[in-house]
């Protein structure tokens, strides 16, 4: 019977310390480790009415791939946001990848349902905003007395208030002095 020799390449696999071993694990543990939430991604999963329930480890690979995917996105819509001179990644920067890669292709249909956005109103040229009017004074004009005397007809003073009484029905009962409502708010 000839017995085969262990190479030194097999010996070397089967006689790790305990030492390689963890840092192999902290290695893994740095690759694996993401930005996004587990739970969130989990939610995700779930949305998938045959996946019941998930692996930690499967979970923390599917965490780790959406983080790479999103990373790729980013990229390529970054860059395309770059060669139309901007910085600011906008909704058609996605949109032109997921048409022009192949690697987003799957995405195609995906950005369909999305809502539209907002078209702000530019004003007309000559029109002013409020704000300008405001600032520049060309609203209208009020003197600056009449908007202190306008302020002032708003406030309560106190010394015209009627004094808080016990109702009719307790005339014989003693009468309470007047109550300051705003005592120990200031």
């Amino acid at each position: 019977m000839a017995h085969k020799r262990k190479g030194k390449k097999d010996a070397d696999i089967t006689r790790m310390t305990d030492e390689e071993i963890r840092i192999m694990e902290e290695h893994v543990e740095e690759i694996l480790s993401s930005q996004l939430p587990m739970g969130r991604v989990k939610k995700v999963c779930r949305l998938d009415p045959d996946i019941e329930m998930i692996n930690g480890e499967a979970l923390k690979l599917m965490t780790k791939a959406a983080e790479l995917f999103i990373v790729e996105l980013g990229r390529a819509a970054n860059t395309n946001a770059a060669m139309e001179k901007r910085k600011t990644v906008q909704l058609k920067d996605i949109n032109n990848c997921i048409k022009k890669q192949w690697t987003f292709a799957f995405l195609e249909d995906a950005l369909d349902d999305w809502p539209k956005p907002e078209t702000k109103k530019r004003k007309a040229q000559g029109e002013t905003t409020v704000l300008e009017e405001t600032l520049n004074g060309d609203g209208e004009e009020e003197d600056a007395e009449d908007v202190v005397e306008d302020s002032q007809e708003n406030v309560v003073d106190d010394s015209q208030e009627p004094d808080e009484t016990v109702p009719d029905s307790q005339e014989g009962a003693e009468q309470p002095e007047k109550v300051d409502r705003f005592a120990g708010q200031f």
